[in-house]
């Protein structure tokens, strides 16, 4: 007799219909809330049109070669990381083990609403996060080969309270596929994992990501893992407080994602600002239904 059931990957799939009046169905809107409430996650098939990620990939494409080319360029210090600042995209950017992380300046094509405010995305958050809910930042999670895989790990404060204090929302910019370095997610319900019991209790660390954790990858072989092939117009949401880790590109070509994250009314944490994507003007260029997403957090002082 079998001793259990291995469970199944369900995403949700867009239809022609769903995108064409940007908003999910009932069915499709039940499904991935109950996916990103008990999971952790949810995977969004074809949530953005082809033609405008093709055209963020060429723009981003500019950036880190602009990015490559100024290692000398202005330093500037975040959250305890040395950033630099492109010499001529003025793209805030820091390296680490072969892993890039990029905060493009919100011009066209960055300040797509399918790519800030994705429809069918922001329709969740709202759901989960209620209606005031702001962006913290948009970086690159872009990862070269030669990179080391990551210790799993969590982020942004995770287990302070039982309700979600923010989700990320990933955009492949290309095919991120399972042999050039897909995120690797534990969809088990760790966004519920107390930081008091985990933590202060037991005594793991869940912040270790670009170095060796065994005993959080000892807690992590507990579980079953997933590592999450994605297409371009495809969209991952995640809770920051989902165990998950970068794994390795075996290929010649740099795999990006674009990171967006998004935080309850009145919820913060000190990595990221938007002061490294937006300036007054480039907020009053952004599309009007897309500008509330930004304006409180323009407010807050920098943190770098």
């Amino acid at each position: 007799m079998l001793s259990g059931t291995a469970g199944q990957d369900v995403d949700v799939a867009i239809s022609a219909r769903e995108r064409a009046s940007g908003e999910l169905s009932a069915d499709n809107a039940r499904l991935a809330t109950l996916l990103l409430h008990t999971r952790g996650c949810v995977v969004l098939r074809g949530a953005l049109p082809t033609d405008v990620v093709a055209a963020t990939d060429a723009a981003f494409t500019d950036v880190f070669s602009d990015c490559l080319a100024s290692a000398d360029g202005d330093s500037l210090h975040m959250a305890g990381i040395q950033c630099r600042i492109a010499q001529r995209t003025r793209a805030v950017f820091w390296e680490r083990n072969r892993r890039w992380r990029i905060f493009p300046r919100l011009r066209a094509p960055f300040d797509s609403p399918w790519v800030l405010a994705n429809p069918f995305a922001m329709q969740l958050l709202r759901g989960m996060l209620g209606p005031n809910y702001q962006c913290k930042f948009v970086s690159s999670d872009t990862c070269l080969n030669g990179a080391e895989i990551q210790s799993p790990h969590r982020e942004m404060d995770p287990g302070l309270s039982w309700e979600p204090r923010g989700y990320v929302v990933n955009v492949p910019l290309h095919r991120c596929d399972l042999d050039n370095g897909p995120l690797e997610v534990w969809p088990c319900g760790s966004h519920l994992w107390r930081d008091d019991v985990i933590r202060g209790q037991l005594g793991f660390d869940d912040t270790v990501q670009d170095g060796r954790n065994p005993d959080f990858e000892w807690l992590a072989s507990l579980f079953p893992s997933r590592r999450v092939a994605l297409d371009p117009g495809d969209v991952l949401i995640r809770d920051p407080a989902l165990m998950h880790r970068g794994t390795v590109n075996h290929t010649d070509r740099p795999r990006t994602m674009l990171a967006i994250c998004y935080f309850r009314d009145g919820l913060t944490h000190n990595y990221g600002h938007l002061d490294l994507n937006l300036d007054r003007e480039l907020y009053e260029g952004l599309a009007p239904h897309v500008r509330h997403l930004f304006s409180a957090a323009l407010e807050e002082p920098a943190t770098v």
